[in-house]
């Protein structure tokens, strides 16, 4: 959809319903969070430099730094951008219509390159993306900026929430800058993150070895829910089921280390990692975990996740893609 259509549908709700309830209805609720805090907690993940603090971020834009912020917001939402950030949404940084025979998949390399020259990001950038409310979609741009081979790419903690929370300034975004030739510097990193059909097929037949973990909500794994995009109800037999919320704090920050192994830890322990939504988006941020924060190697997101495996199972009969919580 174009973002003049999805600014009218903004518009349209804002005179329907008046926009302060609108705002609060739908807009990023400010939290309060201690810096200090995020910084010890932090200092406990395995890769404490891929996370962030709004006062760090702050400080960091106005330093004279190399670093661009991408925040992955909403456009029917009303929430204003972190003032000096580029904003997308999910069309943006996904494939273009008839790639594929189902939606929900990323975009090419070349295409994520063409965005980051907008921004005038090179390979030497700090690349800092956030979200708003629910921070799934942060994680899902930092999984695609990270496999273009990208070194140092940030995931605001609390995002927008805690941007706003702090009194840090919004609104003037998309700054003009300089556009550069931005080329991934390791475009075949992506093979390293990213699981296929065939690799779930295959993990489905050695589970000695494999673990796959479904991020979606408890309506979509017993089956009594499917979101628009899939071609049926379940889930991917013999996955185990952990919800990508309940990695996170009440204000939305990541929970600590120690909360986050006993949550994953015995699950995960000596096995290789699928991790799968509906289209590879919340799986993302369990993968980012799982990576970032406790050290997991062989971790992959199903790009594909419920949407291309409903695909293979309701449209295609495929014989080896099983499905439990189903119909029929």
């Amino acid at each position: 959809m174009k973002k003049s259509t999805l600014a009218l549908g903004v518009l349209a709700a804002s005179v329907a319903i008046g926009y302060p309830l609108y705002n609060s209805l739908l807009g990023a609720k400010a939290v309060q969070v201690s810096e200090s805090a995020q910084v010890n907690k932090f200092a406990e993940y395995h890769h404490s430099d891929s996370f962030i603090t709004a006062q760090s971020l702050n400080q960091m834009m106005h330093s004279g730094q190399d670093v661009v912020v991408i925040g992955a917001l909403n456009p029917l939402k009303p929430d204003q951008p972190i003032a000096g950030s580029f904003s997308m949404w999910r069309s943006d940084y996904s494939a273009k219509d008839g790639a594929y025979d189902f939606g929900g998949m990323r975009n090419s390399t070349e295409e994520m390159e063409s965005i980051l020259s907008q921004y005038g990001a090179t390979p030497e950038s700090t690349i800092v993306v956030y979200a708003a409310n629910a921070h799934h979609d942060a994680a899902r741009l930092y999984w695609q900026i990270k496999n273009l081979g990208h070194q140092d790419v940030r995931y605001l903690d609390g995002g927008l929430n805690a941007w706003i929370g702090a009194g840090l300034p919004t609104g003037k975004s998309e700054p003009v800058v300089t556009a550069t030739q931005y080329k991934a510097p390791q475009p075949q990193q992506e093979s390293q993150a990213l699981a296929t059909l065939d690799m779930v097929l295959n993990a489905q037949q050695h589970t000695d070895e494999w673990v796959i973990i479904d991020t979606r909500g408890n309506d979509e794994f017993d089956g009594s829910a499917t979101k628009s995009g899939a071609y049926g109800p379940g889930t991917i037999a013999s996955s185990v089921h952990i919800n990508w919320t309940q990695a996170l704090n009440d204000d939305t920050t990541l929970k600590s280390a120690s909360e986050l192994k006993a949550l994953y830890g015995d699950v995960i322990q000596g096995k290789k990692v699928i991790a799968y939504c509906q289209s590879g988006v919340r799986s993302a941020h369990t993968s980012m975990v799982l990576t970032e924060v406790l050290g997991a190697e062989e971790v992959y997101n199903y790009d594909g996740s419920w949407i291309e495996y409903s695909h293979a199972h309701y449209e295609k009969n495929h014989p080896q893609v099983n499905v439990i919580n189903g119909k029929g």
